[in-house]
């Protein structure tokens, strides 16, 4: 997938209202949110190096939304609802786990074993509850709203980027264009 610059800005506060950011801090002048769908290739492809970039940089705040593409990747959904319960610091070692694994497998609950038993009960009785099917649903009807249509998209600072990022070095690329760094 080539990535694509769209000319489109959005108001960040909707972005990233009634969330915290995976990684970094809310005040952080660069804010990036992603759309994602575990299963997505492309997606799989970038999480480690946005995680990498945003892990590197103090002025980054990283949010991730989950916009699982239900039609092609019949699994995503409920994998989406796994990483929505499970705690934010958490969330790249699970979404790593996750991609040890082939995007064709249903998510099976002995893959995150080696976390602590309390966050695994923790992020089970989320699921169970269907909180987590709620946070992804808010989410896919946001990105909808967003003009969403496929993954991984993002916003940085409010401007719209559809596309794989191969490398945190391409990470820094598109973030530094869109931020005028």
């Amino acid at each position: 997938m080539l990535p694509i610059l769209i000319a489109q800005q959005v108001d960040v506060q909707a972005l990233t209202e009634g969330r915290e950011p995976v990684i970094g801090v809310k005040e952080a002048p660069i804010v990036i949110v992603m759309f994602t769908d575990p299963d997505c290739p492309y997606c799989r492809m970038t999480h480690k190096n946005v995680f990498a970039f945003a892990e590197s940089r103090p002025d980054v705040a990283l949010y991730l939304r989950f916009f699982p593409l239900r039609t092609i990747h019949p699994h995503a959904q409920e994998k989406a609802e796994v990483l929505a319960c499970t705690p934010k610091k958490y969330i790249p070692t699970v979404m790593g786990i996750m991609e040890e694994h082939s995007a064709r497998e249903p998510f099976d609950w002995t893959w995150i074993a080696r976390l602590d038993k309390k966050t695994i009960k923790k992020i089970k009785n989320c699921v169970e509850s269907g909180k987590g099917k709620k946070i992804v649903e808010e989410d896919f009807r946001l990105g909808f709203k967003m003009g969403v249509q496929g993954t991984p998209t993002f916003f940085i600072n409010g401007q719209k980027y559809v596309g794989a990022m191969r490398s945190p070095q391409e990470v820094e690329r598109v973030v530094n264009h869109f931020t005028g760094q």
